[in-house]
């Protein structure tokens, strides 16, 4: 095993174009889909234009404590969202906002409310300093009583986390497109023993000393330890160069992390035993990865999917597994409770495709 190992570390050392083109593939699809909306100051960029008197609703809007309004020209707004730069921008007019929405965002949801509330607060000061003598003195009264309330209601999440709507569909994205090219990684190189096999390598080592379960063992833990490199590389690649300073709990994470790619394996093992030439696994690994990946969330959370039979599919992708699992444990902190069940799936998963895989491929043999 150890040599079959150190056999496939060599060829990494020697070609390490693959996996260095899979992280930098991980980097900008994350960058693509997930957006360039975070500001300096840790709160969500909303990009905003509009002629007129709009300044003292920009002013208004900038006193949350999550967003950071930006005045753009409205030929850049109509512009970026046009080719997807932004998912939508607000337009201020004098009395009134609408929004320019290219395409469906959760997040705008929370900002359509939140600018809401702030035209309806501001248009019942004006409507209230209207009657009086002394509309500056009533409007100071009016902020002091609610910045000092009579009765404060606390409220309290079940599952806490510091970052926003539109931070939490980054962080899903980076999670989601990890995993998803991950999956080329180890099925790019489980492509070798079928290299091997065909090219009458396999033959050779079955014959040495080595025995046949080492030899699986070798590749199937390379490809383990080459992904969990890869993994780790993009993870870490986000946190320091990138400011995505997620809290994680590093032992469901790590756990997680070694369930999925033990899942993903198997299923490239079963892969192997339904392909019986390089060709037709290099035409099935897109077919497959990509199919998992869309129907298992990795490009868009499944809470925006509605259709019942989508969300029916997405319970035997493993890839939603790994999503939700590294989200409980990266994003809310939830320790093992959250992530047993997901880890159990991918464990179960991948032991039923690992026993078919190679009873497949030993069948073929013979």
């Amino acid at each position: 095993m150890k040599s079959v190992l150190l056999l496939q570390f060599t060829r990494l050392k020697r070609a390490p174009t693959l996996m260095i083109s899979f992280v930098v593939l991980t980097i900008v699809f994350v960058a693509v889909i997930g957006g360039f909306g975070t500001s300096t100051n840790g709160k969500e960029t909303v990009y905003a234009y509009g002629e007129g008197k709009t300044a003292a609703w920009l002013d208004l809007l900038n006193e949350s404590n999550v967003y950071q309004f930006e005045m753009i020209t409205k030929q850049e707004a109509q512009e970026q969202v046009k080719t997807g730069k932004l998912h939508y921008a607000l337009e201020l007019q004098p009395n009134n906002y609408q929004f320019l929405v290219g395409t469906e965002d959760p997040e705008q949801v929370s900002v359509q409310q939140y600018v809401q509330n702030v035209f309806q607060k501001e248009r019942q000061l004006q409507q209230i300093s209207l009657t009086v003598d002394d509309p500056a003195a009533i409007r100071d009264q009016i902020e002091a009583s609610l910045d000092a309330p009579v009765l404060t209601v606390h409220t309290e999440a079940l599952h806490e986390t510091a970052y926003t709507d539109s931070s939490a569909n980054r962080y899903q994205v980076m999670i989601g497109m990890s995993l998803y090219f991950v999956i080329y990684t180890i099925f790019n190189n489980l492509t070798n023993i079928i290299m091997e096999k065909r090219n009458g390598t396999w033959n050779r080592i079955i014959l040495s000393p080595v025995r046949k379960w080492q030899v699986y063992m070798g590749h199937l833990f390379y490809c383990f330890v080459l992904g969990f490199m890869q993994i780790g590389i993009v993870f870490l690649v986000f946190r320091y160069l990138f400011g995505y300073n997620n809290e994680i709990d590093f032992l469901p994470t790590i756990v997680t992390i070694s369930a999925y790619l033990f899942a993903i394996v198997s299923l490239g093992m079963l892969l192997l035993g339904v392909a019986s030439k390089p060709q037709q696994l290099q035409a099935i690994n897109p077919i497959v990865a990509t199919g998992m990946a869309m129907l298992g969330g990795a490009f868009w959370p499944l809470d925006a999917v509605s259709n019942g039979i989508m969300i029916a599919l997405s319970k035997a992708m493993p890839i939603r597994y790994g999503i939700e699992a590294l989200k409980s444990a990266m994003l809310f902190n939830q320790g093992f409770e959250a992530v047993l069940q997901p880890i159990a799936f991918l464990l179960l998963f991948g032991v039923i495709c690992m026993g078919i895989g190679i009873n497949l491929m030993e069948r073929v043999k013979n």
